[in-house]
């Protein structure tokens, strides 16, 4: 199969010689394609905001002709009623052009405006008669078209090359939505097929629209049998703004993955690694130092913040940070057992309070009834953690979470509360998401030894720090893993990102009046799979589990719901 023909319109140097070593076939100066490195988007090239012909030859002059080794076309707009169309195209050759196109045209405009410009003797047919000029001064035509008129004009006047457009391209910050891919490569295969009966030497290529990369190119000519494809901001605009969009997003997070370098630093990051926490920002580094502070005590705490925010991960970095050699218990207040799991059962067992050297973690301590909060602040205003013995061993330490105090007893609230240490929510500490994000993903994807850790795009960033976070770290974790799990290479790319932070905007349940109802709501969506719910409502599964329970929602039971 012959390699498809491939022609650049642009309006810059540098664009037009990185074009020619890609390996364009030919370049079109159009006077959109400067208007585009401006800033504008394509379709300002039809307003009279230049001279457009005395415009587009200034910088095609200066630096794309004797640039580059391809043949440039001069994008001509015959508009102007002064135009002389023959005096254009003789000055256009003796200047070194390869050919001419109609650009601006007027195939882009439609109704009572395109009618009166062709009444005034200034639309499609003085473009036509452009291209003749063209043709006898020895020039080679490049014909713009949409309709079947305009095609049948372009045929008359024995266009080397015809150009059937789908209007300006979608994609990027200026794209403009318009017709899909299967209705463009369908529309193509019939007007290429009627053109090739009709004047077998036409060059046949499409352009814009709904084509905005290479896949999409090659599925609309190779149902068209068309000769090749011309892009105009799929060549310039749309890779500018990514590679400029990335590049300054790797720069601007550079400095939140920079090595740690002086020693308050050094201390900061020794103790977040040794406790598992991640971040060096100033919301964090007051949290690790209080930690510091606590974990040379034996004092109860109280770890408050927002659903997801890492309550259980402090909770678990003071009893690492403590060097307590027991075991790390971790309870619901919700769970019906847990009055037996605290304080154990004189008859059969000790409880979690009676481990050696333990930390018990009551997580939702709001939850916990009075009595029981009461029977905690008792134990811990004796000094006596259920019933193991005196001398030289540690009593287990109580941590207690919750979002606020509200539920707290005076009594508990009074026994805890000088060991209370709040922890920020994600939207506090964006400086942290990088370092948050790479550690990770770090966890979610599996590497081979020698494969390097997993990469993220650094666009990727600017995305997850531009976001609220509701559901904390744990919203963070699941939109990583969703990623991650559709990635081919387990790297991160920034449109998947937006993808399914606007799918997870949509998706997101607001709790209802009913909680029960809330939580039947999420289940029926996520098909009652209980870990994928509990994700969904930005629940720990422990409590989801509970909440069930309390609400009487076994499986069954919240199906017939």
């Amino acid at each position: 199969m012959t390699d498809l023909l491939v022609g650049a319109a642009i309006g810059l140097g540098m664009t037009a010689r990185a074009a020619a070593q890609g390996g364009a076939d030919f370049l079109l100066a159009l006077n959109a394609g400067r208007l585009r490195v401006m800033g504008a988007p394509s379709v300002a090239a039809l307003f009279p905001i230049r001279e457009a012909n005395g415009f587009t030859d200034a910088f095609a002059r200066s630096e794309i002709l004797d640039r580059v080794s391809v043949p440039v076309f001069f994008g001509a707009a015959a508009f102007d009623p002064r135009l002389d169309v023959e005096a254009l195209a003789a000055r256009l050759a003796r200047a070194g052009y390869a050919g001419v196109a109609n650009f601006p045209t007027a195939i882009h405009f439609e109704g009572r405006f395109r009618k009166a410009l062709e009444e005034a003797g200034l639309g499609f047919a003085r473009e036509i008669a452009l291209l003749r000029a063209a043709r006898a001064a020895g020039l080679a035509t490049f014909g713009y078209a949409k309709t079947r008129e305009e095609i049948e004009g372009l045929l008359s006047a024995e266009v080397d090359i015809l150009c059937l457009n789908f209007g300006w391209n979608a994609g990027g910050s200026l794209g403009i939505d318009g017709v899909p891919l299967d209705e463009a490569a369908d529309r193509a295969r019939r007007v290429f097929q009627w053109v090739r009966q009709a004047r077998p030497d036409t060059i046949c290529v499409v352009e814009g629209g709904p084509i905005v990369d290479s896949a999409g190119m090659i599925r609309v000519c190779d149902e068209a049998k068309a000769d090749g494809y011309v892009g105009g901001s799929t060549l310039d605009r749309l890779p500018l703004e990514m590679s400029v969009m990335q590049t300054t997003s790797s720069f601007k997070t550079a400095s939140l993955l920079r090595p740690v370098r002086d020693e308050a630093q050094r201390e900061h990051a020794r103790i977040t690694a040794l406790a598992g926490l991640v971040g060096q920002s100033e919301a964090v580094t007051r949290m690790v130092e209080r930690i510091a502070r606590l974990v040379a005590t034996d004092l109860a705490m109280l770890v408050l913040g927002e659903p997801g925010s890492g309550r259980t991960t402090v909770a678990r970095a003071v009893h690492v940070a403590s060097r307590r050699a027991g075991s790390f218990f971790v309870l619901d207040a919700a769970d019906p057992g847990i009055a037996e799991a605290l304080f154990g059962d004189a008859v059969r067992r000790p409880g979690a309070l009676d481990a050696e050297d333990a930390t018990v973690v009551v997580e939702n301590i709001g939850e916990l009834s009075a009595a029981l909060q009461d029977r905690l602040a008792r134990t811990l205003e004796q000094a006596i953690v259920g019933r193991f013995g005196r001398g030289d061993r540690r009593r287990a330490r109580l941590v207690v979470t919750a979002t606020n105090c509200n539920g707290l007893t005076p009594a508990l609230l009074a026994r805890v509360e000088a060991g209370r240490i709040d922890v920020p929510p994600l939207r506090d500490r964006p400086e942290d998401i990088p370092l948050l994000a790479r550690a990770m993903l770090r966890g979610l994807v599996r590497r081979e030894p020698g494969q390097g850790s997993p990469g993220i795009e650094p666009a990727v960033y600017r995305l997850l720090m531009t976001r609220d976070w509701p559901g904390n770290l744990r919203e963070l974790r699941s939109l990583l893993a969703r990623a991650a799990s559709e990635s081919p290479d387990g790297t991160i790319h920034s449109a998947c990102i937006a993808r399914l932070c606007q799918a997870q905007g949509e998706a997101r349940p607001e709790p209802l009046a009913d909680e029960r109802a809330w939580i039947v709501d999420a289940l029926r969506r996520n098909r009652f799979r209980r870990a994928e719910t509990a994700a969904f409502l930005g629940l720990s599964r422990k409590t989801l589990y509970n909440k069930m329970r309390l609400y009487g929602l076994t499986e069954g039971g919240a199906r017939r719901s």
